[in-house]
């Protein structure tokens, strides 16, 4: 009786409605009058009782016994017949057998068939619905069991998923340590190579003193005389005769003798220019990199420092890798870095 009503009619004319508690209750009707009680529900097939409360005087004043009844509703199916509900399914008044009030037998008996056949159809429908639902749920489950098999195998395929995923960023992260350590070896023995080529370049001899040179023999020196182009006086010049001759004359080029205690080179003073020096700090989700930029002369050289998150640091000059101990020589000579918290070297 959820959500139904009890409409209360006296004589025709309705007097009130109970809508709380009508699961059971309790209800005083007056003597000498016709009250109709209409059980309602939305959706629900209306039934109807009377009550005709017309009693001899003596058997009101001895009083009567509470007359209890019970009422079931149905849900209304479209394709069943239930005019029969538009008139009362019982009719109570008093019984002067029994001197009590009590249901009209024959009234009951000429509804009777009627209502045992629309209870009939409906009970068939209610097995149907039941059937039914019996099959939604069986369907329902199905579905969600299917549901929940395609979201499992969906979860599985996402894990697999990312356990590949997770793999090739592991294979690429060994693979890039793999290159940086190569880069790095590279780098480190291409360093070792230079100090080695440096090494085996002898130290330039020292200047050898004007002194100890060995003295330059001159060179012969081929003169001719044309007797065409001259007057030749003999006796007046030792040098000439009266023919051209060929011979060897000294050459009057003295060669130059370096002595260092007698002469000094001027010192030719060696202009340093300004280094300037940038300095970049970038901070990344998994990386911190430091710019450093030292200008001298408007030629440029750009050294950088980067430590990955999961704990590689490599460092560059000029785009290339170099090794750290050419980074920390060059970029950072005669200069402290600044410590950077998390970082480390």
């Amino acid at each position: 009786m959820d959500g139904a009503r009890i409409v209360v009619y006296k004589d025709g004319e309705k007097e009130r409605t109970l809508s709380d508690g009508v699961g059971k209750f309790d209800l005083e009707l007056d003597f000498g009058h016709k009250y109709i009680l209409s059980f309602e529900k939305e959706g629900w097939v209306t039934k109807k009782l009377v009550f005709d409360t017309h009693a001899p005087a003596e058997a009101i004043a001895n009083g009567f016994v509470p007359f209890e009844f019970a009422v079931s509703l149905f849900k209304q199916y479209d394709d069943i017949n239930i005019v029969v509900f538009n008139q009362p399914v019982g009719i109570i008044r008093y019984e002067p057998s029994v001197d009590d009030f009590d249901y009209d037998t024959d009234y009951t008996k000429s509804i009777q068939s009627q209502l045992e056949d629309v209870q009939e159809q409906v009970a068939n429908k209610q097995k149907e619905e039941e059937k039914n639902t019996k099959e939604e749920a069986k369907r329902q489950a199905a579905e969600a069991k299917q549901q929940a098999k395609a979201e499992a195998e969906a979860r599985k395929q996402a894990e697999e998923r990312a356990r590949e995923e997770a793999d090739r960023a592991e294979a690429a992260r060994k693979e890039q340590e793999r290159k940086a350590e190569q880069a790095r070896q590279e780098a480190e023995a291409a360093q070792a190579e230079a100090v080695k080529d440096e090494q085996a370049v002898p130290p330039p001899k020292p200047p050898v003193k004007e002194a100890e040179k060995p003295a330059r023999a001159p060179s012969p020196r081929m003169v001719a005389h044309n007797g065409l182009t001259a007057d030749v006086n003999v006796g007046e010049d030792g040098r000439r005769v009266d023919q051209a001759t060929a011979g060897d004359e000294d050459s009057p080029v003295r060669p130059a003798r370096a002595d260092p205690g007698a002469e000094e080179r001027p010192t030719v003073p060696v202009i340093v220019e300004e280094v300037v020096r940038d300095e970049e700090l970038q901070v990344e989700p998994n990386s911190l990199t430091t710019r450093i930029t030292l200008t001298q002369g408007g030629v440029a050289t750009e050294y950088e420092r980067i430590v990955h998150k999961w704990g590689g640091v490599f460092y560059f000059k000029n785009g290339a890798s170099c090794t750290r101990e050419i980074y920390e020589k060059e970029a950072l000579a005669g200069h402290v870095e600044p410590a950077i918290a998390g970082a480390t070297r």
